[in-house]
């Protein structure tokens, strides 16, 4: 094992790829596979505009640089690849800890009591699936993170094995971690509404967004969507209702920490929501004009 790793070593410094004394070579070697964010967003909006008629105003109003907080009404599955594929900067998304980690599901249904994988000749495989799987699960989580996805536990209290306690302390945890990305020059998008609107009118804004937004300090650009609502679904490509619907998308002037209301924490987080909701409800109207 040591004369492999020595020689994987040697490779990446002959091929000039710089190495840390105490990092993995497996870590470097998995990194190979990382694919720049370009490539995935100039592919998805092209699959975009393929299917549906996207039109998007409003960029300009995303700074180019520094931490900010976007914000969108919630239709459909299409309203993240829309609003990630037609920003011209790297929008950090929050994931559901099992797309980062793919690999552990397909374990489950082979470590299962009733799977076949328990006896040979098939359980001699496992060690080498497991180790595939590992692999590929690790550079599905590395290209993820690199475009700007960053996982986390939805629901933990219920999904997972914690307790209310633990839960509410991992939530703490996050809003910390989310307050710190914005303060390191992220772009954070959050559905303030917390989950997508069947019918696509606009649901009640929850505290969260406001409440991040004024503990980082960092300016709010509100968006609206229309149009996505039932697009992603089978039926709509089954009816072909999907192909040419019109899907536009506004974005927002941004909303600077200085207008921001004032006073205690919770009752300016809930004075800024109702200021969101009613921008949000506006550009969704604008959405509907653009040509």
């Amino acid at each position: 094992m040591k004369i492999e790793l020595d020689f994987i070593k040697f490779y990446f410094e002959i091929c000039d790829v710089s190495m840390e004394p105490n990092q993995n070579p497996a870590d470097i070697l998995e990194s190979l596979f990382v694919i720049p964010r370009e490539v995935p967003k100039t592919i998805l909006r092209n699959l975009l505009e393929l299917v549906y008629d996207v039109k998007v105003a409003g960029s300009e109003n995303i700074p180019e640089s520094g931490g900010a907080l976007i914000i969108s009404n919630h239709t459909d599955y299409l309203d993240i690849p829309v609003q990630g594929a037609f920003a011209d900067r790297k929008i950090v998304y929050l994931g559901k800890y099992e797309l980062f980690h793919p690999q552990e599901e397909i374990m489950a249904i082979i470590n299962h009591k009733n799977s076949p994988f328990h006896y040979p000749p098939l359980s001699l495989t496992k060690p080498v699936i497991a180790i595939l799987l590992n692999s590929l699960g690790s550079v599905v989580k590395k290209n993820l993170i690199n475009w700007g996805s960053m996982p986390i536990i939805r629901n933990a209290a219920k999904e997972s094995e914690m307790d209310k306690r633990a839960a509410m302390e991992y939530y703490e945890k996050l809003e910390t971690y989310m307050v710190d990305l914005m303060k390191e020059g992220e772009l954070l998008s959050i559905y303030p509404e917390g989950s997508r609107s069947e019918t696509g009118e606009l649901q009640s804004f929850r505290a969260m967004a406001a409440k991040l937004a004024i503990r980082a300090g960092v300016p709010i650009i509100p968006s609206g969507i229309v149009g996505a609502t039932n697009m992603s679904k089978p039926k709509a490509f089954l009816t072909g209702d999907a192909f040419k619907t019109k899907i536009r998308y506004q974005i927002g002037k941004p909303i600077p920490p200085s207008e921001f209301p004032t006073g205690p924490e919770k009752k300016a987080a809930k004075e800024l929501t109702e200021i969101l909701e009613n921008k949000v409800r506006e550009l969704m109207k604008q959405a509907e004009s653009i040509l």
